[in-house]
């Protein structure tokens, strides 16, 4: 929740609208539960993570242009659209910071970071597949269906967060969404890394950069489960700082093999 200059609170979420508005709209700093500490260290994840995620966006787009015509163009697009909406939350985590702006369905907006990373993970095994067995195309029949399933819950999170507010209902639904998209994805990457014939390729070596940050990007909407468990939002939006930094890390790494394979190229 929000008190009524913009600060977010330690108070239950309720059926409040979840944007400020527009007329309260006034430049300056903005305290996060009224911590300077939890906001001076916000404030540097988000900038650090928007930061990583711009070039792991970069990174991604070259790969995809370097590698026009070998199948493996819905991996990069799919990494790009990673690194875009990472961006995006991220920028929004800073304008929250800086400005009177309160956008409470950021969450979901990371939720979407967490479902293109687990499709991401799912083409990485879908491209090995491919190329060690000609069934593989078998395996992924219906695949677009679940993927509109999996776009609908963003969706509802984003857009019914942003409407209604923080309602335990759709928190609940942002935190099994995120578990869920995780789960899939580590089921594609387990059964990828258990491959031995794709066993120290540069598809299983970006699978082992990619699934750590799918690990941490899906705790941040996870851990608002916590919220609806009855703990106090100022604790949930600590952890959730701490995971947003994890999985910068993280992705700074899945950037440096990003720009490591495209030297390969």
């Amino acid at each position: 929740m929000t008190t009524p200059s913009g600060t977010e609170t330690g108070t239950p979420p309720t059926a409040a609208g979840g944007v400020g508005s527009v007329a309260e709209f006034e430049v300056g700093l903005h305290l996060l539960a009224d911590d300077p500490s939890l906001t001076f260290v916000a404030f540097v994840a988000m900038v650090l993570l928007a930061a990583i995620s711009v070039r792991f966006a970069f990174y991604a787009a070259r790969n995809r242009r370097a590698s026009v015509g070998t199948g493996d163009g819905v991996l990069w697009e799919s990494l790009l659209a990673v690194g875009a909406v990472a961006t995006v939350y991220a920028l929004v985590g800073v304008l929250e910071i800086v400005t009177s702006i309160r956008a409470t369905f950021k969450q979901g907006v990371l939720l979407a970071v967490v479902l293109l990373l687990a499709l991401a993970v799912r083409e990485v095994y879908y491209n090995a597949a491919l190329s060690t067995d000609a069934e593989g195309r078998s395996e992924f029949r219906g695949r677009r269906a679940l993927e509109l399933a999996f776009v609908a819950v963003v969706a509802v999170v984003v857009f019914g967060i942003a409407a209604l507010g923080l309602r335990r209902e759709l928190l609940a639904l942002q935190g099994v969404g995120a578990l869920v998209f995780a789960g899939y994805g580590f089921h594609f990457g387990r059964r990828q890394t258990a491959a031995a014939m794709v066993q120290g390729t540069m598809l299983d070596s970006l699978l082992r950069h990619l699934l750590p940050v799918l690990a941490f990007a899906t705790l941040v909407p996870a851990v608002d489960l916590a919220t609806v468990a009855g703990l106090d939002r100022v604790v949930v939006i600590h952890l959730q700082v701490v995971f947003v930094i994890m999985t910068a890390t993280a992705l700074m790494t899945a950037t440096i093999k990003l720009r490591q394979n495209l030297a390969t190229l």
